[in-house]
């Protein structure tokens, strides 16, 4: 991955979830959309804030709590 490539990291979400600027950018798990990241780059989302992210972390789907299923699934937009 070059620092200009922005790379999807919530395929399931309706509008992407987008790191910028790291250097490299590795799927852990595709179901559970788990990605580690490293160098310092930005997480960008048309509906949420921007985040920064440091020089290594992991980027993970939110998990909530169904009560009708009772079961934790991915959240939705």
């Amino acid at each position: 991955m070059t620092k200009e490539q922005r790379i999807n990291v919530a395929t399931s979400s309706t509008e992407g979830h987008f790191v910028e600027g790291a250097i490299k950018v590795v799927a852990l798990d595709a179901v559970n959309e788990t990605f580690h990241v490293t160098g310092k780059s930005k997480l960008v989302t048309k509906n949420h804030t921007d985040l920064l992210m440091g020089s290594e972390c992991v980027i993970t789907c939110q998990q909530v709590y169904n009560p009708f299923t009772k079961m934790l699934e991915k959240s939705k937009d």
